[in-house]
């Protein structure tokens, strides 16, 4: 019995000490602009980065500087052959800000769909993780190659948010066009 519950102590262990951390980006920066001009700038950026703004934020709190964002990203995987398969994700931007600051954080990237229901029961060996490792193509349907591709492509489009968002946030500020 002891034997026992040692061997499970042990492996407990050794899958939480190797398991893979969830894929996160955390951007965090000052800049010379009010709480309000980072809120109203914020806004402007959700309206032209997701192009429906109120079908994305999911929680907009001007009073403590928070808007929250649940966007969609399709990425797009050549099978071979010419056949290409589209992989739906999911996940969350969190925009804080107050005076002169601004952190911004993607988390939650999550595997929606597939091209078919038959894609779902690789749903978890095909989202990001921090540390990727290939889970091999009986775990999630695609060969080392396509797999790399398809991770390379969906964090490419992730940190491509924070990049841009980085940049409009630089911008004067649209709240002193003079207009």
């Amino acid at each position: 019995m002891i034997k026992l519950l040692l061997i499970t102590c042990a492996t407990l262990t050794l899958t939480l000490g190797f398991a893979q951390t969830n894929f996160n980006l955390v951007k965090i920066d000052s800049l010379n602009k009010t709480k309000n001009q980072i809120y109203s700038d914020t806004k402007m950026f959700i309206a032209e980065e997701w192009k429906s703004a109120q079908n994305v934020i999911q929680n907009d709190d001007k009073e403590a500087g928070m808007v929250l964002v649940r966007g969609s990203s399709k990425q797009t995987v050549g099978m071979g052959m010419g056949a290409l398969v589209e992989i739906w994700y999911i996940y969350d931007v969190k925009f804080l800000m107050k005076e002169g600051k601004y952190k911004l954080i993607l988390e939650n990237v999550k595997y929606e769909k597939g091209p078919s229901t038959m894609w779902d029961k690789y749903a978890e060996f095909l989202e990001p993780h921090d540390k990727d490792t290939f889970p091999g193509a009986m775990k999630c349907g695609l060969y080392e190659k396509r797999w790399n591709e398809l991770m390379a492509s969906l964090k490419s489009d992730m940190q491509k948010i924070m990049d841009d968002y980085g940049k409009y946030i630089r911008n004067p500020s649209s709240t002193n066009t003079g207009w």
